[in-house]
């Protein structure tokens, strides 16, 4: 993020991801025109903007806090999934998302009292982001479910990278080629492969199986791992305030994802 702009990394990201997906997933016959539209509303989320906003907040907020926030994408999805009558509101369930919206907001709040400016516009930006991907999550899954996921994801890819293109076409022209050392290139690489290629793959096969709630419920993982990443790599320490907003978080999302589990059971 240091030798790449935001929306330079994010079009190479998605770029690479396309040449890759396509190379390597053989599509199986036409997609109708409904469904071509739906694809590019789903890549429109969960990809140009998901990515775009993802990467412009990261580089204005520190790691660890952009996985705090993070954590918010299952209780945006639960509550898309409710304002879609696809699962029923129950007090338990709008308790859970008023307590991780909460937590959400104290991280804001802090940033925005306390801290740059630009770490507050970063920590918006990337609950834009968790936003957009919960919708993309809920909205996509009757697809997931009825096409092949890797097809879905490919020609998602495919489109994002169209989409993108009048987005990052000045920064990719402003961008200092020369300057950008051999390890930037390395991790640009491996993000392509793990947290982009890899990653949505699994995340759309997950969805043809589980409910969209469901799978993005394991967004919790992120911040762990990452606050102690953060710590080792970047040298990040965690305030006092990120770790009660992240208690608020999670709870918030035990309580929803708990009143889903009974619910089920009954």
């Amino acid at each position: 993020m240091h030798a790449f702009t935001p929306l330079v990394f994010a079009y190479l990201r998605v770029l690479g991801s396309a040449i890759i997906l396509n190379t390597v997933v053989h599509d199986h016959g036409p997609i109708g025109r409904k469904d071509q539209w739906r694809l590019a509303g789903y890549s429109l989320l969960g990809v140009v903007l998901n990515q775009s906003l993802f990467l412009g907040g990261l580089a204005l907020t520190s790691a660890h806090i952009a996985a705090i926030l993070i954590t918010t994408i299952p209780a945006f999805a639960l509550l898309a999934a409710i304002l879609m009558r696809r699962e029923r509101a129950t007090a338990m369930k709008l308790t859970g998302i008023a307590l991780a919206a909460a937590g959400a907001l104290l991280v804001v709040a802090r940033e925005g009292f306390a801290g740059a400016s630009k770490s507050f516009i970063g920590d918006l930006l990337i609950i834009a982001n968790s936003l957009c991907y919960a919708l993309y999550l809920v909205l996509s899954k009757p697809m997931m479910a009825r096409l092949s996921a890797r097809r879905v994801i490919a020609r998602m890819f495919a489109i994002a990278a169209v989409l993108m293109i009048p987005l990052c076409a000045w920064p990719l022209r402003n961008q200092n080629w020369r300057a950008i050392p051999p390890p930037a290139w390395a991790g640009l690489a491996l993000v392509i492969l793990g947290p982009t290629v890899a990653a949505y793959l699994l995340n759309a096969w997950a969805l043809a199986y589980a409910e969209s709630s469901v799978v993005a419920t394991y967004s919790y993982l992120q911040p762990v791992a990452t606050i102690f990443l953060a710590a080792i790599f970047l040298g990040e320490t965690m305030r006092p305030t990120g770790i009660v907003a992240t208690a608020m978080i999670f709870a918030g999302i035990y309580l929803a994802s708990g009143a889903r589990r009974r619910a089920s059971a009954t």
